[in-house]
């Protein structure tokens, strides 16, 4: 979906919510709680500290670089809508749910949490749909106010989760599961523990099942050292001081993460001296790799500093000769502060 659509799909949920509230007789939901059961992946983003983060703004600024009419069209939402998404979203949630038996894309939905603005619906929506030329379409689904947006091959389904919370997904029957009063994805038993592993207060998040085409080809990858494919995975993103994140995938034994936690620090040496082209062998050698139970982690922690000659190297896009002999990129026995995952908290 585009940024236009998604802003327009909340500022019309936004304008819309006194109707909503008088349909009654459907229970708020918001955030994780508007997430169906059956999901299989969860991301959760922190808008606003996100947003803060260098890394991040420098990847905003080149993709605008790069498409100027995106940039003409996001300054147009917002004179004509009045809304900064970085201040008045809070929190997104983002989800995809099975695939159908019939193969095709799995169900998607954004679960956005703020302080929603209330413009005028019309002008909203003729900035989001672009000179005008789409089309909105409003139902009663059991107490809740189900809106369609329609513009060309494009169509969007959308309603307000509560005050302060929209939902909207292309397929009309999970958003309808999310808004309604169904199991939610804490209940799940695939994600549920998951959630209790995951940090949820790092800028990014996520907690996943793992998908049998992506099991398989890791498999492949490590040529047999793996027997079984990651069941789940989880992990986060942390930009407050530095950057700093981490994932862990749970295996199906604690063999098998042995197994990748090998494997993965033999390609770590060779990315590191390969990346000595750029300047950045010692960062690539930061990365810290080891097994916790069943479950192979992989842990960074990059300063203000590092971040920063990470940029430069980016920019330079050859390299500075900095490093002669790459640092050991498996694990010390008793990692560091330099290895801490925790150090971008």
């Amino acid at each position: 979906m585009t940024a236009a659509a998604f802003v327009a799909a909340g500022l019309v949920a936004g304008g819309c919510k006194k109707k909503q509230g008088e349909a009654g007789g459907s229970a708020p939901v918001a955030a994780l709680g508007a997430i169906p059961a059956d999901a299989t992946v969860v991301v959760g983003i922190d808008v606003r500290q996100l947003a803060q983060a260098e890394i991040v703004a420098r990847a905003v600024d080149q993709m605008l670089l790069r498409d100027p009419e995106l940039a003409t069209r996001l300054g147009r939402l917002a004179k004509d809508c009045g809304v900064d998404v970085t201040q008045q979203v809070e929190k997104v949630h983002l989800a995809l749910g099975p695939r159908s038996s019939k193969g095709g894309a799995p169900p998607s939905l954004l679960v956005a949490t703020g302080k929603l603005a209330e413009p005028a619906l019309t002008a909203c929506l003729q900035a989001g749909t672009g000179a005008g030329g789409g089309q909105l379409t409003v139902r009663d689904m059991g107490g809740r106010t189900l809106y369609k947006l329609t513009e060309g091959a494009r169509v969007l389904h959308f309603a307000f989760g509560q005050a302060d919370t929209v939902v909207i997904g292309a397929d009309e029957a999970w958003v309808l599961a999310a808004v309604g009063g169904s199991a939610k994805v804490d209940s799940s038993p695939a994600l549920g523990p998951l959630f209790e592993k995951v940090d949820r207060e790092a800028a990014v998040w996520a907690v996943a099942t793992m998908d049998a085409e992506l099991g398989a080809a890791l498999t492949r990858i490590t040529k047999g050292k793996v027997g079984a494919a990651p069941q789940a995975l989880h992990g986060a993103l942390r930009t407050r001081s530095g950057l700093a994140g981490d994932i862990s995938f749970v295996m199906a034994s604690e063999a098998d993460a042995d197994a990748l936690v090998g494997f993965a620090r033999g390609e770590l040496e060779i990315l590191a001296m390969a990346a000595q082209a750029m300047g950045i062998g010692r960062l690539v050698a930061k990365v810290r790799v080891e097994r916790k139970g069943a479950e192979a982690q992989f842990r960074v922690a990059l300063t203000d500093e590092e971040v920063h000659q990470l940029l430069s190297a980016v920019d330079r896009g050859q390299g500075s000769g900095q490093d002669a002999h790459p640092a050991d990129a498996g694990p010390p026995p008793d990692a560091g502060p330099s290895g801490d995952a925790n150090a971008g908290d």
